[in-house]
């Protein structure tokens, strides 16, 4: 597999970091947690009114009915998408800045052979500051990170560029649509958890219809979003 990368050393078995030291990231020692959190059905329900299974449908058009390369942002440990990445074709960097939630991505991509298919790349990075260039992927995917920050805008606007003129985007993102939503989200904000809580018309105001063609809809409190670039 043939990845432009400005640099990249090996951190562990099957997996890089494009940093320029290795560190911890806050989620390291959460990731068996948090992950039985994000692929629990009374939790999605619980707190975003939806399941799993939705997240796993939606992801299928990018990492399936696509083609080309993909990259995944924020990718995690792969909890609703990893049966996703065993299955395709496309030549995919997962990249999210926490190792130990590349540990679980990667346990999860093992195959009877013991490794991960040779069309997967898992790598440690900052979704700020992606050590590719410009227009090198055909996809991209980021499922369940615009909430996690502040500046959305520049979250956005920094991980598309990557992606080239008419390639396809997909984003799932927790919106305030139900007060049990909301409520939950301004509790993990106090703890740095999240970022601003937002709805779903704000959400969609971060895409400028000058420079995207989007499709959007709502389940429950999350916000399903595909489009493409201009």
């Amino acid at each position: 597999m043939t990845i432009t990368i400005y640099r990249m050393k090996l951190v562990t078995d099957n997996i890089t970091t494009a940093l320029q030291q290795p560190e911890n990231a806050k989620y390291d020692f959460r990731a068996p947690y948090y992950e039985w959190m994000v692929k629990s059905n009374w939790f999605n329900l619980l707190h975003w009114n939806t399941a799993p299974k939705h997240y796993t449908e939606f992801a299928k058009d990018a990492i399936i009915n696509q083609s080309g390369k993909l990259i995944d942002v924020g990718c995690g440990g792969l909890a609703q998408t990893y049966s996703l990445y065993q299955k395709t074709e496309n030549e995919c960097t997962l990249i999210d800045r926490s190792i130990g939630m590349l540990k679980m991505a990667r346990k999860r991509l093992i195959n009877t052979n013991h490794n991960i298919p040779p069309n997967i790349v898992l790598l440690q990075g900052d979704a700020f500051n992606l050590p590719f260039s410009d227009n090198s992927f055909d996809i991209l995917c980021s499922f369940g990170t615009i909430h996690l920050f502040d500046n959305k805008k520049m979250f956005i606007e920094r991980i598309l560029k990557v992606l080239k003129p008419k390639g396809h985007f997909y984003f799932l993102v927790m919106t305030s649509k139900y007060p049990n939503s909301r409520l939950f989200m301004n509790l993990l904000r106090q703890f740095g958890e999240f970022g601003k809580v937002c709805s779903e018309s704000e959400l969609l105001a971060l895409f400028p219809t000058d420079k995207y063609i989007i499709d959007s809809y709502m389940k429950g409190s999350v916000l399903f979003i595909k489009g493409q670039k201009l």
